[in-house]
């Protein structure tokens, strides 16, 4: 509101000057001008003034708030280390010596004999030989927590089963009500004292109250609706019209109708169309015949310009490529590969093994 009443008082300031420069005998009498006041608004009166803060405002203030940045000293005996202090230094590894993969299916397999092994076998006097070094597999029973599971869920139902039959034999032993302690000494119950009987009375309902009214206001408009029947019924006779003089129409004179052929606006309009047909026509013969010359003009102004392009182009060779800057190959950057040993257990085997059943 401040702001507001500023901007006005600056914009009747430089109204006035305006006049003075433009009316000058007028300031110079004093009238006609307007003096500009200070408005009196009630919003100064208040305890808390209305001041919106500006951007710069708001942005001086944050400045202020932040925490202003203090950097440490430097350790001098950064520059007499050797990678301890300061900035890592990387040592340099050692290259990654392969080594031959070791499968136990090596010790397992059964080797093939050379020929001459099997050579001796096929002759007369050979005899039964085994080799100490291979021996047959024995297959060992699966050790599975589902067959697990599986026994521990019979043992269970085994015994729901046990326990339901006991309770349904249980259920089929008959049990007599015990007697009541009244049959040795018998109670009898006072008779009750008669009561009065109920006396009905009518209930006072709404809707038989307005059925009521609304019978009444029926009955009222049927006898005003026969009255006034009755009062239209009653014979009144017209007065009489003796004196009055009779009015005999005259004849008009006006001349006969002539009768003229139909003009239809329909026919005006075809022969305009046919007209405007006519010149559509001609516009469209015109564009198609202008638009063969351009055409035909334009394709023997390509063949010229084909002919002297064929007349004037000279075939240039490629240069042929620089070899003082031979391609050197450079040792790769990258870190050596890290060798991981084989993971064979599937990862769906391994979440089959954790289901309940």
């Amino acid at each position: 509101m401040q702001q507001s009443a500023a901007t006005s008082l600056m914009s009747s300031s430089t109204d006035s000057a305006v006049t003075i420069e433009k009316h000058p005998h007028k300031a110079a009498t004093g009238g006609g001008l307007t003096e500009p006041k200070m408005p009196h608004l009630q919003t100064a009166l208040r305890a808390r003034t209305p001041k919106i803060k500006s951007t710069e405002e708001l942005e001086k203030e944050e400045l202020e708030k932040i925490p202003k940045f203090k950097a440490r000293p430097i350790n001098k005996r950064i520059f007499s280390s050797r990678g301890d202090l300061g900035i890592f230094r990387n040592s340099k590894r050692q290259a990654t010596t392969p080594l031959e993969f070791h499968f136990a299916t090596e010790e397992r397999c059964y080797h093939s004999p050379p020929p001459l092994d099997l050579l001796e076998k096929l002759s007369l006097n050979s005899e039964p030989h085994q080799d100490a070094g291979c021996r047959p597999t024995v297959p060992k029973p699966f050790h599975l927590l589902t067959e697990e599971r599986g026994a521990e869920k019979e043992i269970k139902f085994m015994l729901e089963l046990q326990e339901q039959k006991r309770k349904e034999e249980e259920a089929r032993i008959p049990k007599a009500n015990p007697l009541p302690y009244t049959i040795e000494y018998p109670v009898i119950p006072q008779k009750p004292e008669p009561k009065e009987c109920t006396k009905p009375e009518p209930f006072q309902l709404e809707s038989l109250i307005r059925h009521e009214e609304e019978l009444q206001r029926m009955m009222e408009e049927r006898a005003r609706a026969e009255k006034e029947e009755a009062e239209k019924r009653k014979f009144r006779a017209q007065p009489n019209m003796s004196n009055v003089p009779v009015h005999i129409p005259q004849v008009p004179r006006m001349p006969l109708t002539e009768v003229q052929e139909f003009s239809f606006h329909a026919d005006a309009r075809a022969a305009e169309r046919l007209e405007f047909d006519k010149k559509i026509l001609e516009k469209q013969n015109l564009y198609m015949k202008l638009k063969e010359e351009y055409e035909a003009a334009k394709k023997v102004e390509e063949e010229k310009a084909i002919k002297t392009m064929r007349k004037e182009m000279i075939p240039h060779a490629r240069p042929l490529p620089s070899f003082n800057k031979p391609f050197v190959p450079e040792r790769s950057s990258k870190e050596l590969t890290e060798p991981k040993s084989p993971k064979f257990c599937l990862p769906h085997r391994r979440d089959t093994t954790s289901y309940q059943y």
